[in-house]
């Protein structure tokens, strides 16, 4: 059971990590704020109408993710916020209500554990299988598509001028931004699962201006932080999602005063 849990980690963290370089470098981060919570609310759903924990949620992350996909690119920047966090407002309300409306059974179930800090539970073989599936298919596209994703993410108006057709692959990229986050949403917690989508990038950033290596740090602070938080919590038996969490971003907050001290020392050494 353990060791399960430990490889999901790995692979659940890698894929969520990168995915997340491209949906923070494609200006998608509103679209995937407001997403992630449709697929908590259709999680909260399943689990007071005992429903399969994927249908429901992958069905509202898809639409709403499609919708704001397509909005992204015909509205203000000031108006795409405002409808995310009208959305994120509407799906909250709507995760809280499931919830509110369960009785003490329901909310003792290891589902609704998973709902709001993850459970170590949640992790099956199929769960794992769907997650190996999805970063291998996730791969390949990247393999197949890496110059013209690259040169969406350098430029989106001169990749347009090129004939590259920049909103068929943002689609692409929320379509599987809404099934990776499905996959993890019980494992991490609804609230927590952020952690892996944006905090490796802020990492990556923190450490280097090459895109080339941001993607590859931003992808290693997943998939070996994920499974440090999942032994910390067991050791300290902590919820799985909190401590996921905590340990990437006191990571990342290591890193950047580290960085911070380095620069610090090196213009005193100048300056001397």
């Amino acid at each position: 059971m353990i060791e399960l849990v430990v490889v999901s980690s790995v692979v659940g963290g890698f894929i969520l990590a990168l995915v997340g370089y491209y949906i923070s470098r494609l200006g998608l981060s509103t679209v995937t704020f407001s997403a992630a919570h449709a697929a908590l609310a259709g999680l909260a759903l399943s689990t007071i109408l005992n429903m399969d924990s994927y249908i429901l949620p992958i069905i509202l992350t898809l639409s709403l993710g499609l919708v704001l996909g397509v909005a992204l690119t015909r509205v203000s920047s000031e108006v795409m916020n405002n409808l995310s966090m009208m959305f994120f407002t509407f799906f909250n309300s709507i995760t809280l209500l499931a919830i509110y409306l369960s009785n003490a059974v329901v909310l003792a179930t290891t589902r609704v554990g998973g709902l709001l800090w993850g459970s170590p539970l949640a992790v099956t073989i199929d769960r794992f299988t769907y997650m190996v599936v999805l970063t291998g298919i996730f791969i390949t596209y990247l393999i197949l598509f890496k110059s013209k994703l690259d040169a969406i993410v350098f430029d989106r108006k001169l990749a347009e001028a090129e004939g590259i057709n920049t909103k068929l692959h943002s689609t692409v990229v929320i379509v599987f931004m809404c099934f990776a986050i499905v996959l993890m949403l019980e494992v991490v917690g609804g609230f927590l699962v952020f952690s892996l989508i944006y905090v490796p990038y802020i990492a990556s950033v923190i450490m280097t201006s090459r895109a080339d290596l941001q993607l590859v740090i931003s992808c290693l602070f997943g998939m070996i932080l994920t499974p440090v938080g999942v032994f910390l919590s067991f050791l300290y038996d902590i919820p799985i999602g909190s401590a996921i969490a905590l340990t990437i971003s006191l990571a990342t907050i290591a890193t950047y005063v580290i960085k911070s001290s380095i620069r610090y020392f090196r213009n005193l050494r100048g300056l001397s």
